[in-house]
């Protein structure tokens, strides 16, 4: 469910083409976590290293609140019309089938919803809970509108299985602000035939060889690109202009986005800058992408998104997050395949998404929001999304069984699937990414067109990441 709507930052569909939001957080995201990241370039400073896992060896400073109710109560959940489909329902229509004395209301909230939940609160009008992706949760936090989760996962046992990637994309200021409910990363997948009637090897063979790196991508891009007009296939679909999703490019060519203070952008640096140009040459140099005239003919797909032009069989290859196949790539009749991602100067470090589920400050029904939030971060829920093909596992005994824990279908890979997972880094957002995120979106779009080079593009555009890293 990555969609290319526009989420609470307010970006339009068209300059947010493919910075997928926190739709598919929703339904997924684009995902993940975290095994051990690779180490950044020994020129590039790395953001900040999360704090370990929380364990359940300090003192509570909370009682054990994840035991049902004892009196029945009512608590509310609220979250976008769109969202409410994207398995969250299914977890909540479960657990209030359990009969816990607890009953969960699931409600879709119309209009921008960010600024919906700062109402709310400005009001004292908040419910119990909602969920985001970690990109759009910061208004909310620095407002005080949410309940910071440390202490309860310190003293909840099951906390321990969580996977410790998935809940360090929510630690900000010494504390998490969500628990996990999806996990999603970033993969490359490839349209089998295509390759075979060019002769070409397949990624995974590559891989297999230790040659699957993105000078190989780019090779095998340029020779599968054939045609023109509506039946053009493209060599290497890749439409990201959002910034968070280009460090799929970005980490493995070595770069990264800020200093380990996060107070002044790197971006400005030889490897991050080399990425992104990498990244908008795919288009306007190479035209292995389409660009945004020829995206317009996949405007009628299903979902004019991430694997409308690989599920209508018009992409050799597309580095997608795996929650997003559902729409196109699963009902596809071509032979299909998928890889890790390519290696970079910097290694493979992947880029992935983990959805959250948050707790509202101020109701008196925090105990019982919390037992409902440790089960929509539980292992019947993780069954539910996998099951429906919107996430990977977000706990760490699911990880480990992979292979069986996932329906697979039989062209997937759950080695590749597991490699990904194990290269996954938190990405490290800051209070105003939101606002980030457009003005780079905003610069990018022309070097995707040829129009600036992506040093022309930093020389104008640091000076304002920096005044908004303030």
């Amino acid at each position: 469910m990555n969609s290319f709507a526009t989420g609470a930052s307010g970006l339009t569909r068209r300059k947010a083409l493919f910075g997928v939001l926190a739709t598919s957080a929703l339904a997924t995201a684009c995902g993940a976590d975290e095994a051990k990241p690779a180490a950044p370039a020994p020129t590039q400073a790395a953001a900040p290293a999360p704090k370990p896992s929380v364990a359940a060896t300090t003192a509570p400073a909370v009682a054990p609140t994840t035991a049902p109710s004892a009196q029945p109560v009512t608590i509310k959940y609220i979250t976008e019309p769109g969202r409410v489909d994207s398995g969250v329902k299914d977890a909540v229509n479960a657990y209030n089938a359990l009969g816990r004395k607890i009953t969960v209301e699931l409600e879709g909230v119309p209009g921008n919803f960010g600024e919906k939940v700062l109402t709310l609160g400005a009001a004292g009008s908040l419910p119990e809970l909602t969920h985001s992706h970690p990109r759009d949760y910061h208004p909310w936090r620095t407002g005080g509108l949410l309940v910071p989760l440390d202490d309860r996962l310190k003293i909840e046992k099951d906390a321990a299985d969580l996977v410790p990637a998935a809940l360090d994309y929510w630690l900000m200021d010494g504390q998490r602000w969500a628990v996990p409910y999806n996990l999603s990363v970033q993969n490359m997948y490839f349209n089998r035939e295509i390759f075979e009637k060019a002769g070409q090897k397949t990624p995974d063979e590559y891989e297999k060889e230790g040659k699957w790196t993105w000078e190989t991508y780019l090779d095998l891009a340029r020779k599968l690109t054939s045609g023109s007009g509506d039946t053009k296939v493209f060599g290497a679909v890749w439409m990201a202009t959002f910034l968070d999703i280009q460090l799929g490019v970005i980490w493995p060519f070595g770069g990264d986005l800020w200093d380990k203070e996060r107070k002044k952008t790197v971006l400005d640096s030889k490897a991050a800058l080399d990425a992104i140009q990498f990244q908008a040459d795919l288009a306007g140099k190479y035209a292995v992408s389409p660009n945004d005239e020829e995206w317009k003919q996949f405007a009628s797909a299903p979902s004019a998104t991430w694997g409308a032009a690989f599920g209508a069989g018009r992409a050799a290859m597309e580095l997608q997050p795996n929650d997003s196949l559902a729409p196109h790539v699963l009902a596809s009749t071509f032979r299909k395949g998928m890889a890790p991602m390519p290696k970079g100067p910097g290694g493979r470090i992947v880029r992935g998404l983990s959805v959250g589920v948050h707790l509202f400050k101020g109701s008196k029904q925090t105990d019982a929001a919390w037992n409902f939030a440790m089960y929509h971060s539980g292992k019947e829920t993780e069954k539910l999304m996998l099951d429906r093909h919107l996430t990977l596992p977000w706990r760490i005994s699911t990880q480990a069984a992979i292979a069986t824990s996932m329906p697979l279908k039989d062209w997937e890979s759950s080695a590749a699937y597991g490699e990904n997972m194990k290269a996954v880094r938190p990405t490290p957002y800051v209070a105003r990414f939101a606002d980030i995120n457009k003005v780079y979106n905003d610069a990018y779009i022309p070097v995707r067109a040829g129009q600036k080079t992506a040093v022309q593009m930093m020389v104008e555009l640091k000076p304002q990441i920096e005044e908004l890293l303030k």
